[in-house]
């Protein structure tokens, strides 16, 4: 949700710098509330038509072919012995391609004894694997210090993902302490209505996909895409409720906490004990700094990369850091806005004060450099941690790794006819899971919730506008591509067919959401000191 009020700034009324011209275009469009969902749409488009197109292998080659490492490994021309000496005993990143000489029968002799080696075994990877396609991982002739090698597809799906989590953590706390959450009578709304959205789709995937090798994609259909759900409601402009979209988004976060849930349960791994030790022992120190009212945002970032890799080696999903650091990001702010007011007026009196010349530049006057200085101080203190690392994030997630993740995933080849490609069980319980499931999940649990009186419907908001909005809730896209790649990692064929349906059935629940809310008569809001007594602030 937007913190953008469209409050003017000190530059609001100057003139545009060349820089600022050029740019403005840019700004322009990431100020937009669909801006996230065009780039989305931009990036699987491009990955579709470059997946079937003659290039197709460098596709390929590009996101699951090219392996990159991250390797601290011994130099093997130091220690006892050594007849000469070089001035690097550590190394650090290669890739697959990078050294001829690694393929040498020497080298691969080599690789053979170490993937034999429990001790360089573990901790780096399947050793099965490695013995099958050496020529792939091309293992250093010494055991390494520590390395970790994936795929490009793998690093943005465990690495970059986390960042996108993390994101999704914030706004889930921030909901519960602050938002639309933290009232038990406007939470209650959209918390059954993701409920319903979650077990619906499950449960038309379970009854078409039971007791097949595809069962385990039932949890698939269940996510929701709050950028394209989001952006979608955006484009349709002021017909379409405020509170309509604060609905709509809340039941989208609920809808993410539920789909991490089973992420952790239900998709991950053997657990390795000791690893998830280390991970427990990180989290709290993290809410020990937590107590202490640690706000420096940097020691919690530094401290989240042992963290997301000990989730990773404890067989949990890595991506699961990103939440679980979110948790412990402090989200309460260091000054009120009472002495921020008293504060930045003081400093303002200062500035204002500290020379004779108005306009006089502030490089000119030591006294207005430090009244600018302790403005500056005083912003960040009255915004909490949580809110500041959300609000740096937040444009690198919409505009960088939410696109990559699907310029990366949604490169789907197209075999055969498409009935071939969507006849199946999975596709289809995919399909009929994300278009029916959804909105018959969501709109029969937030009936129940308003006949028994535990909610009622947002102001201005009627049934037809509830059933489109959760039309657009299924619209999957990024965590269910995300939980297609975990629940059929060992099948690729399956997770072509899957993603294919996750891009059908997401086209469709667009397509026919905007449809219904278009349909629906515009109702003005009553302006806030107009609602009366009645309305739950």
């Amino acid at each position: 949700m937007s913190d953008d009020h469209h409050i003017p700034t000190a530059s609001h009324n100057l003139s545009p710098e060349p820089g600022e011209r050029l740019a403005r275009p840019f700004t322009r469009f990431a100020k937009l509330s669909s801006s996230g969902g065009i780039v989305l749409l931009l990036m699987t488009a491009i990955a579709m038509i470059w997946a079937n197109s003659k290039y197709a292998d460098t596709y390929n080659e590009i996101f699951n072919e090219t392996e990159t490492r991250i390797t601290v490994a011994h130099n093997p021309h130091h220690g006892p012995g050594a007849t000469h000496d070089t001035p690097d005993e550590k190394h650090a990143i290669g890739t697959e391609h990078a050294d001829e000489a690694l393929h040498t029968p020497d080298a691969e002799a080599a690789a053979e004894k170490a993937v034999g080696d429990e001790g360089y075994d573990e901790g780096y990877g399947d050793k099965t694997d490695k013995k099958a396609d050496k020529h792939a991982w091309s293992p250093l002739p010494e055991e390494p210090l520590w390395w970790q090698g994936h795929s490009t597809v793998d690093w943005i799906n465990d690495l970059l993902m986390a960042i996108f989590f993390l994101v999704v953590g914030l706004e889930i706390k921030r909901e519960i302490l602050v938002g639309e959450l933290a009232s038990p009578k406007r939470a209650a709304l959209p918390i059954f209505g993701a409920i319903g959205g979650m077990l619906g789709p499950a449960l038309i995937f379970v009854s078409l996909n039971f007791n097949k090798s595809t069962h385990a994609g039932w949890g698939i259909p269940m996510a929701t895409d709050i950028a394209f759900a989001v952006g979608i409601l955006a484009m349709l402009g002021s017909r379409i409720p405020n509170s309509l979209k604060v609905f709509l988004t809340s039941l989208a976060i609920v809808d993410d906490l539920g789909a991490l849930i089973v992420i952790a349960v239900f998709y991950t791994d053997k657990l390795q004990m000791e690893y998830l030790g280390y991970a427990g022992a990180i989290i709290g120190l993290l809410l020990f700094m937590n107590v202490l009212r640690v706000r420096w945002i940097t020691l919690y970032l530094v401290l989240g990369l042992p963290l997301w890799y000990c989730v990773y080696m404890s067989g949990v999903h890595a991506t699961i850091a990103g939440v679980l650091l979110a948790m412990t990001i402090p989200a309460h702010a260091r000054v009120n806005a009472v002495n921020f007011v008293f504060s930045t007026r003081k400093a303002l009196d200062v500035f204002e004060k500290a020379h004779d010349n108005p306009d006089t530049d502030v490089t000119q006057s030591s006294e207005r450099r430090a009244a600018v200085n302790a403005i500056i101080q005083n912003s960040r203190q009255v915004l909490p941690p949580l809110h500041r690392i959300e609000h740096v994030l937040h444009p690198w997630v919409a505009f960088f790794i939410i696109p990559v993740f699907a310029l990366a995933n949604a490169g789907i080849p197209i075999h055969g006819g498409v009935f071939e490609n969507l006849g199946n069980a999975s596709s289809m319980g995919i399909i009929l899971g994300l278009f029916i499931g959804k909105p018959l999940g969501i709109g029969v649990m937030c009936f129940i919730a308003v006949k028994l009186g535990i909610a009622s419907l947002p102001v201005g908001v009627s049934w037809r506008h509830i059933i489109g909005a959760a039309t657009l809730g299924g619209i999957g896209f990024t965590m269910a591509i995300f939980i297609a790649n975990l629940a059929f990692a060992n099948s690729p064929t399956d997770l072509e067919h899957a993603k294919l349906a996750i891009l059908v059935a997401s086209a469709i629940s667009a397509i026919v959401g905007a449809g219904l809310l278009l349909s629906c008569k515009s109702k003005p809001e009553p302006e806030p000191e107009t609602m009366g007594p009645l309305v739950d602030r």
